[in-house]
């Protein structure tokens, strides 16, 4: 980890490193431009660095995506992704850090339960196990959207 250069006080983990691009190799997408936003962000996927290597491929060039074993609760952090969380932790997060959208990726399997119980718990968004552009997407539609209201 390292320290914020804006206030000294908290660890910021160090961003996932994005792939280099080649010179037009025929591997290579064009960015989709329904992915586009110049506003920066800061993306922490919690307990998942493969997750945080996908979603850093093909969130917005502005965005920074940082993989972290357990939450950092830093007040910098726009988007929380968390895999498969304990409702606890979920109320943990939205408590200690009011200003970030939580987004929870459940399993393929998980019960109709499970969603509700997560979107009762305060989450801005819920996914059943989606493509990394489906997650971006959706983080992207809801920056666009503006701000949740304030949780009570």
């Amino acid at each position: 980890m390292r320290f914020s250069l804006r206030s000294g006080r908290h660890a910021v983990p160090a961003p996932v490193p994005r792939p280099r691009s080649g010179s037009g190799g025929s591997g290579e997408q064009a960015p989709d431009a329904r992915l586009v936003d110049d506003a920066p962000a800061t993306v922490e996927v919690v307990a998942s660095r493969s997750i945080a290597r996908m979603l850093a491929d093909v969130v917005p060039t502005s965005w920074r995506v940082v993989g972290t074993d357990r939450p950092s609760h830093h007040p910098c952090v726009d988007f929380v992704v968390l895999v498969d969380p304990d409702p606890a932790l979920v109320a943990d997060v939205l408590e200690r850090q009011p200003g970030a959208e939580a987004v929870v990726l459940l399993p393929r399997t998980a019960p109709t339960g499970r969603i509700v119980t997560m979107l009762d718990a305060g989450v801005s968004i819920c996914l059943r196990e989606s493509p990394a552009r489906l997650v971006a997407g959706h983080m992207v539609a809801r920056r666009r959207r503006g701000r949740s209201p304030v949780r009570r």
